[in-house]
This record gives C-alpha cells, sequence and structure tokens, in this order.
C-alpha cells in the first residue's frame, strides 16, 4: 500500500508544530492535520511559556516571534477564609519566560512551519484510526490519509491513541483549565511582567488560580481537578468570572476559553509510543507543577523536537516498530528528567488536603504570632498546637517538608 507522507501529525499547537518543522528540517515528507480554522483557533494554556526550548527550535525567537511581556516577578497569594499571605520575588531584566497569548503565537509559529516546507491541512478533523498494511489510516472530515508514523498531537483526549484502543482516562488525571483575557491598562514597562499564583480564593477545588500580564490585557484563569469540581462553591461554568470577580479585576472580556489539561505526574505517564505510532506534548501527558512552576510549553515544544529526530531515524531504518527510539531519546532529553525531579513536589501538591491544611495552618500561626496576649507561646508550640488541630503528626510535616524540598 502507498502512503500519503513518511509521517502525518496529528494537532497543529506546539508539539505538533514543533514536530513538524523538526522533520522538515530532517528532510521528511510531512503532513500536519489541524482541526481549527488556524494554529491557535483551539490551543489553550494558562499563557506563560519558558522559553529555552523555543530556542532551540527557533534561535532568533526571542526578536521575531510575537511573545507578550517577560516575567520579571513571581507573586503568590494564599487565601484561607478572612486571612491572606502574600509574597514576592522580583527580579528584573530575567527573560526566561514570557506571557503569550496562543491565538497570536501558535499561527505566527505555523506560519515558520510553512515557511519551511511544512504543509498543513486546516479544519481537519480525526474522526477514525486503525492500523492497515503496516501503517496507520486516518479518517478525516475531508478524506482518507495514511502514513506508516503518526505524531499525536491532538492534545489531551490523544485522538489517535484513544481510536486505536491505547489510552484510558479517569477523572482525578485530568484538570479542567478556564482562561478570560481581560482588557486592561498595565501599569509596567515593556520589559516587565508579573505571574500570580492564587490559592484558597475559590473554596472546594484542588487547583488554583493565575494572573498573567500581557502587553495590554491580562490572562485570568483557573485549573482545578476535575473530581474536586462536585466540590466547587461555584459551578464550573462560573469559575473564571467569580475568580475573576473576588480579585476585583474590571475589564472588557475580550476572549473565553476552557480546556482539558494533563494531570498525571512521571510515575502515571501513560503509553508514550506503540508500532508506527508517538504522543508529545499534551497528547503524552507532559505538565509539570513542582509549587514553583507550572509548565507545558517548553514540554511541548521539546518533545516535538524529539520525536522530529526521531522519526528521521526510523524513517531511515525503515521499520517503524522501533518507536522506543523517542522514547531512549526522551530520556537523555531535560523533558523526563524534569518530570521525575518534580515528581515528589508534585505528589504532594496532588494530596487532596495538603494545599489546604498547609496554608491555613501558616495563616493561623502568622496570625497568633502577630497576636499579643498574656498567654504567649513559642513558635515551636504554636506550630505543634495547630499541626495537632489539623491531624497531621509532626514526623508527617518532616516527611512532606522533605518533599517539597527534594
Amino acid at each position: 500500500m502507498s502512503f500519503d507522507a513518511d509521517v502525518i501529525i496529528v494537532g497543529g499547537g506546539l508539539s505538533g508544530l514543533s514536530a513538524g518543522i523538526t522533520a522538515v528540517k530532517e528532510g521528511l515528507n510531512v503532513i500536519l492535520l489541524e482541526r481549527g480554522e488556524y494554529s491557535g483557533a483551539k490551543n489553550v494554556s494558562g499563557g506563560r511559556m519558558y522559553i529555552h526550548a523555543l530556542q532551540k527550535l527557533i534561535p532568533d525567537a526571542l526578536e521575531r516571534a510575537p511573545l507578550e511581556r517577560p516575567i520579571t516577578k513571581e507573586t503568590y497569594e494564599f487565601y484561607c477564609k478572612n486571612k491572606k499571605l502574600i509574597f514576592s520575588f522580583e527580579e528584573k531584566g530575567k527573560k526566561n519566560s514570557y506571557s503569550v497569548l496562543r491565538a497570536k503565537f501558535d499561527r505566527w509559529l505555523a506560519s515558520e512551519a510553512e515557511s519551511l516546507g511544512l504543509l498543513i491541512s486546516y479544519s481537519t478533523l480525526v474522526t477514525n484510526a486503525y492500523r492497515e498494511n503496516g501503517g496507520i489510516t486516518l479518517e478525516t472530515n475531508r478524506g482518507t490519509l495514511r502514513a506508516p508514523l503518526v505524531i499525536d498531537a491532538s492534545g489531551v483526549t490523544s485522538v489517535v491513541f484513544r481510536y486505536l484502543g491505547l489510552r484510558n482516562f479517569t477523572p482525578d488525571k485530568w484538570m479542567l483549565g478556564v482562561k478570560e483575557i481581560v482588557k486592561a491598562n498595565v501599569s509596567l514597562s515593556e520589559d516587565e511582567g508579573e505571574a500570580r499564583t492564587i490559592v484558597g480564593l475559590i473554596s472546594g477545588v484542588k487547583g488554583g488560580g493565575f494572573v498573567y500580564t500581557n502587553k495590554d490585557t491580562l490572562s485570568v484563569g483557573m485549573a482545578v481537578t476535575f473530581d474536586s469540581l462536585p466540590k466547587s462553591e461555584v459551578p464550573a461554568k462560573d469559575l473564571v468570572e467569580s475568580f475573576r470577580e473576588k480579585l476585583g479585576i474590571e475589564g472588557e472580556i475580550l476572549e473565553y476559553s476552557a480546556h482539558a489539561i494533563p494531570y498525571y505526574g512521571f510515575k502515571n505517564l501513560q503509553q508514550l509510543y506503540a508500532d508506527n505510532l508517538i504522543a508529545v506534548g499534551d497528547s503524552a501527558g507532559f505538565l509539570i507543577n513542582d509549587g514553583f512552576t507550572i509548565r507545558g510549553m517548553d514540554l511541548a515544544i521539546a518533545s516535538g523536537m524529539i520525536a522530529g529526530l526521531a522519526a528521521k531515524k526510523i524513517v531511515e531504518m525503515k521499520d517503524f516498530t522501533k518507536t522506543n527510539i523517542y522514547y531512549d531519546m526522551l530520556k537523555e532529553s531535560f523533558v523526563l528528567k524534569h518530570l521525575e525531579l518534580a515528581y515528589s513536589r508534585f505528589e504532594l501538591i496532588n494530596r487532596g488536603t495538603t494545599l489546604n491544611n498547609y496554608t491555613e495552618i501558616l495563616c493561623d500561626l502568622l496570625s497568633d504570632m502577630f497576636t499579643v496576649t498574656e498567654d504567649r507561646k513559642t513558635l515551636i508550640e504554636y506550630t505543634l498546637l495547630k499541626l495537632k488541630e489539623k491531624g497531621i503528626s509532626l514526623t508527617q510535616a518532616i516527611r512532606d517538608m522533605v518533599s517539597a524540598v527534594k
């Protein structure tokens, strides 16, 4: 049977485009299928990109890419009933991460890919996939395509893996991401930006919120686990609106989006490759939340680049069962190394009561320390008392602390 391309990529987000750019540079014949009218039309993210992987993909991207603002200030806000704890860290001149608007950025990246010769078929939805004569056949709303190697970059739903029966989904491994783009007068110089991480403002949910400063807008949103939504004080449909109103953010809403986000952690990653098939980005479950950084975009770009390089090797071998090459290359990269490094903190944060308990303990502890009465205790006495009230032993607290600093 003849094939339509060496490689077909399903999904025109960061991972799919990065795979396509890399594979085309390696001389492969590649077709990319994107269900949106343009790349970025269906892509949703919090809006912050750590740029090291992008600079490898496109070395002069900082000069040409439609990035918004470099993040030079990190602010953390913890809410516990009538108490609030806020702390910030600022490093002016830092250009390690940028706020981005995916509708702009992905469209630009797609144009870069097309200028290199990548064939992108827009408004193309994959409706079925099956194995046939040594390759994978993809049925779409615009016809049938076949390739000996498919890169699934379709996002958290992993459509090709799912149609082939290689994915099992459970609500505790997904998060709901909801976001609004709000028109705003940002009173910062153009080389400054702030990322606010907010926990506890909406009670009942496991997760948190964010506010990123763009050039003349704010990205305001939340990411919470699906299984905690029934416990939320507000319905899922009103989540981001209630969050924004509680923060007192006003302005014209320019965009609203909602999206499922992978939330597996290193030890829970699902199958990343099979015969004729590779998963990248969200489709692979590549997301890091280690308490300091929430990352997906740099992992998407890097895994896409690795998939493009692996595709070249696989095509040259003419053995499309050797997709383990991709996994071997992932293990040598920062992608799996960083996922593994973050797992102990990921697991700690993912524990249902961890954030709430320790946040409330810290708020209560500070409240007691700033309150002067005749019955004054030492800091350790206050700490032990608050741990006991939450049913947390000192041994468990020490274990959690060790996990937090691993």
